[in-house]
């Protein structure tokens, strides 16, 4: 196994994917734990794919937001090519969901945090292309971190969603753990094998949303096939329609998110996050709710009740106060 990448130790093997293995390292300058994808032969040994994959890594280590995980650094050590990505503890969104429905302001909370990287991404002309839950991580503070942005089309999730696209133009069956796990969260236009813009991860916003809301994704068929050909000709149902004690604003929202026809979904991320804000801010009147509930296991952060009826009193006693001067006058 390796034992040091330029000035990184490596302290063990995480796993690997259609770029390569992944390691936990020490950065010996900075003293901080990093993420390190080493390019696989594949990539690295054919000129023209190496400079491309390079020319994307690149592009994505201009991204700064606290809702993606951060690319340092490319490097290139020992005849191996690297990247050092910031290492992002906590369980993936998909182990958070579990197959069961998430507070609704908490499901809520986690899509402003990823439409909010989108708008950031997006904005330098970069598309995910591949965004699902396993594809972001929840940290112990509740801060929700993409991973593999830009770089989708070298992942094995990039690759299962070209197999989808191939076996849907010409009705052929296909099957793989990879394609269970990516299909439900193509968009129309990618099962389709067309062009795609920023607004395919819209749509799969819209599904990781309508998951976290319900607990069960919007499409249901098993086979990976007949899933696709759902998602090209259906329509998603309304959270509602699964779940009842759902808040009906978010109807609404999610299933603008995943309309089928381009012109019809939401223009913009930063225009799905304001309106998710405006629910949130529903949310919390409705609850009496002052914050977010806490983002990681625990009760939600409420303000007591006797502190609104303490602020009440006081606002009557003051507005009577205003009163009793005025006729005095």
């Amino acid at each position: 196994m390796l034992q040091t990448l330029g000035h990184y130790k490596i302290l063990g093997r995480i796993g690997s994917g259609g770029i390569g293995d992944v390691y936990r390292a020490r950065d010996t300058r900075l003293g901080r734990t990093v993420a390190i994808k080493v390019v696989s032969a594949a990539i690295s040994g054919d000129a023209d794919r190496r400079e491309r994959f390079l020319s994307e890594a690149r592009a994505l280590a201009s991204l700064s937001h606290p809702n993606i995980a951060a690319l340092f650094e490319v490097g290139e050590d020992q005849d191996l090519d690297f990247l050092v990505f910031e290492f992002v503890p906590g369980e993936t969104l998909k182990a958070i969901i579990g197959g069961r429905p998430l507070n609704p302001r908490r499901a809520v909370d986690f899509a402003v945090q990823i439409a909010d990287a989108l708008a950031d991404a997006h904005a330098e002309s970069l598309v995910h292309f591949d965004l699902k839950p396993d594809n972001i991580i929840v940290t112990p503070k509740g801060n929700a971190k993409i991973l593999d942005f830009g770089l989708a089309k070298w992942t094995a999730g990039g690759a299962a969603r070209e197999r989808a696209a191939r076996a849907a133009a010409t009705s052929t069956p296909i099957a793989g753990a990879m394609l269970a796990r990516t299909v439900p969260y193509l968009s129309p236009e990618q099962a389709l094998g067309q062009p795609v813009d920023h607004r395919s991860d819209i749509f799969s916003l819209g599904t990781i949303l309508f998951e976290m809301l319900t607990g069960k994704l919007p499409f249901t068929a098993q086979a990976p096939l007949a899933l696709t050909h759902q998602i090209i000709q259906g329509t998603a149902p309304a959270p509602t329609s699964v779940s009842p004690g759902l808040p009906p604003e978010l109807d609404a929202i999610v299933s603008k998110m995943m309309a089928r026809r381009l012109e019809e979904r939401h223009e913009s991320a930063p225009t799905v996050a304001a309106e998710l804000r405006a629910v949130a801010a529903i949310l919390d009147v409705r609850s009496g709710t002052s914050e977010p509930p806490a983002r990681v296991g625990g009760a939600p952060r409420r303000r007591s009740a006797s502190k609104w009826i303490l602020a009440a009193t006081i606002l009557a006693a003051i507005a009577g106060l205003v009163w009793f001067a005025t006729r005095v006058a």
